[in-house]
């Protein structure tokens, strides 16, 4: 299947560069998302390997603040070499936007996987945007539906953080969930993963001064920065694109339940 060629276009037209994320040694990959994304015009854009950091060095000249990175993470992990690569890849973007004052740019990663099935309906979220805003998740995982149970974690987390005993303060766990803003758009809460979202120029400045040096998971830049309410941030309902590793295990738990 293929992307709508309207929805393309649309696309185009909105924003000034679609941006795939990767690395050149991932030939395989380059291939499956050229194919998957055909007849969209994006550019891959070329990231930090894994294979080419130290964490050493990367500590030693202020790339990255371990002390800073676990004392934020919720559960005191540091970085791995892999998340500080994906968080440096991410952070370059944001750079090379507010470089080219480029003012709309959608980020996708190149395990992307377009749900060709609600394409149709981007045209309306995209509409429904307001003029100010800073990020938009075009996929996403975690709190996708707000449950009665989701709804009783957060008042907990709220009552917790009164006194302290979560890293969180009231108004982070207050923002944790989604709220409904319009037919085809939420108030974005905390979710995961960056395979497909889009960020303003300004958005894009937000991010870096909070990312300068590399404290989070480039997943947790967004949910957290969210969170302490310093963005104007949105998620499309529906989604339209998933991680390939997700969608294709999905798939094979419904084949089996089939």
């Amino acid at each position: 299947m293929n992307i709508p060629a309207d929805i393309c276009k649309e696309f185009q037209q909105f924003f000034d560069r679609v941006l795939v994320v990767s690395v050149p040694r991932f030939t395989d990959r380059h291939q499956h998302v050229e194919e998957r994304l055909k007849g969209l015009n994006f550019e891959f854009f070329w990231g930090a390997d894994k294979l080419k950091l130290d964490l050493e060095t990367a500590k030693g000249d202020g790339t990255y603040d371990e002390a800073k990175a676990i004392e934020l993470e919720r559960l005191g992990k540091p970085l791995s070499t892999g998340e500080l690569a994906c968080s440096l890849s991410h952070r370059m973007v944001y750079e090379v936007m507010i470089k080219n004052n480029w003012k709309k740019v959608l980020i996708l990663e190149d395990d992307v996987w377009p749900l060709y099935d609600q394409m149709l309906l981007v045209k309306d979220a995209l509409k429904e945007l307001p003029k100010e805003w800073d990020l938009t998740y075009f996929g996403y995982l975690k709190h996708e539906k707000v449950t009665f149970s989701l709804k009783l974690k957060q008042f907990f987390y709220k009552m917790v953080s009164l006194f302290g005993l979560i890293k969180w303060n009231y108004r982070m766990a207050s923002n944790m969930l989604p709220r409904r803003y319009s037919s085809h758009l939420k108030k974005a809460g905390f979710h995961d993963c960056t395979h497909a979202y889009a960020v303003t120029l300004e958005g894009a400045k937000k991010l870096l001064k909070a990312q300068t040096p590399v404290v989070y998971r480039a997943d947790d830049l967004l949910s957290y920065t969210i969170l302490k309410g310093d963005f104007t941030a949105f998620l499309t309902e529906p989604k339209f694109f998933d991680q390939e590793d997700f969608h294709l295990g999905e798939m094979t738990s419904k084949i089996k339940e089939e």
